[in-house]
């Protein structure tokens, strides 16, 4: 017999080739590609490190959950604002230098606003997906190379908030007349009307600003205070609380479309349980909060009803004209997401 140029016999070749073939797309049957079974280390970046309850309740869950669902074939490695400060994370995670992050709108509204407007919808993030507004938001990440993974609310209700005080609220109409809070312009609607001038600093910077006497309170989700012990220093907190509080997780879409299909549905799948069991956690765990802050010696301090009343009236029209309007570039499709949400009886009739 004549052997071929690859040393096949050239009279067996072609019944040979044959078998193989079959057998090999036999194995492609049981076996995963390449891709699929291809083991990797996800660099994920957090805004906050662990003292902050979205950092372990979903960025480290979703770490754990992804490695259990491949058994260890995908793990995350995280980093947090010790590495990149929680307002500069955004860039880095289009960009690719990292694989994945954890923060909130208010940190990147600056890039774009729409994701800013999550803070006055509904907590329902299964409503929104049935509404468009989760399909929105995945579309507006795409614009910067950014896949949504999850948004995931940090309450159950419009009670994520709170205004820690150094002392009581003042009487009357602006209860925080002359006093500098600690907070961005999430909390403006909130802050301004009731007299108070606000100051921009990250978590980390918090406890020192009070200690210094460089502001006199800080808004922030009631979560926190204990583990950066601002109890410490603010021995008041303003009631009633205000306000939903949406997490966003992404993935670098170039990362992302890398992924096998298999793996890319696995993310979402995951993404979307963290969204549907995390908001009574956080709940849980908002309550117990206040139960430490109480027992360290925290007192309540209550608006009026009538001041109380017309802080509300105006605080999601705030937020929403702050999601439009402090971005120009994505002020055309913050408008459109808000008229989706009108439509759907989800947002003010006006914002006037």
């Amino acid at each position: 017999p004549v052997t071929g140029r690859f040393g096949f016999n050239r009279e067996t070749t072609p019944m040979k080739l044959r078998h193989v073939t079959l057998a090999v797309a036999a194995l492609a049957v049981v076996m995963p590609s390449a891709a699929s079974a291809q083991k990797m280390t996800l660099k994920f970046l957090t805004a906050w490190d662990k003292r902050v309850q979205g950092t372990p309740k979903i960025a480290y869950r979703f770490g754990d959950m992804v490695k259990a669902a491949t058994d260890g074939r995908i793990t995350a490695k995280f980093s947090g604002p010790e590495v990149i400060k929680s307002r500069q994370q955004f860039q880095p995670t289009s960009t690719g230098v990292f694989d994945m992050n954890l923060s909130v709108a208010p940190y990147y509204v600056g890039t774009t606003g729409v994701h800013m407007a999550a803070f006055a919808l509904h907590a329902d993030t299964e409503d929104w997906r049935k509404k468009g507004y989760w399909d929105y938001f995945d579309k507006e990440m795409g614009r910067f190379n950014q896949k949504m993974i999850a948004h995931v609310m940090g309450a159950t209700g419009p009670d994520a908030f709170h205004v820690l005080l150094k002392r009581p609220l003042d009487k009357g109409e602006f209860p925080l007349k002359g006093r500098k809070i600690r907070a961005n312009g999430f909390y403006k609607p909130v802050i301004v009307p009731l007299g108070g001038s606000m100051v921009n600093l990250n978590g980390g910077e918090i406890y020192s600003a009070l200690q210094k006497g460089v502001v006199e309170g800080a808004a922030w989700p009631v979560q926190g205070a204990i583990d950066f012990k601002w109890h410490e220093q603010a021995k008041y907190m303003m009631r009633p609380r205000f306000g939903v509080s949406p997490y966003t997780v992404t993935m670098n879409l170039s990362k992302f479309n890398k992924l096998s299909k298999a793996d890319q549905a696995l993310m979402l799948k995951l993404g979307r349980e963290i969204e549907q069991t995390a908001p009574a956690s956080f709940n849980a765990a908002t309550l117990k909060e206040i139960e430490l802050l109480k027992a360290a010696g925290v007192k309540e301090t209550h608006l009026s009803p009538e001041v109380y009343k017309k802080m509300n009236a105006g605080f999601v029209q705030g937020v929403w004209n702050f999601a439009i309007n402090f971005n120009k570039k994505s002020k055309p499709r913050v408008q459109k997401l808000y008229e989706m949400a009108r439509d759907n009886g989800d947002a003010p009739a006006s914002l006037k």
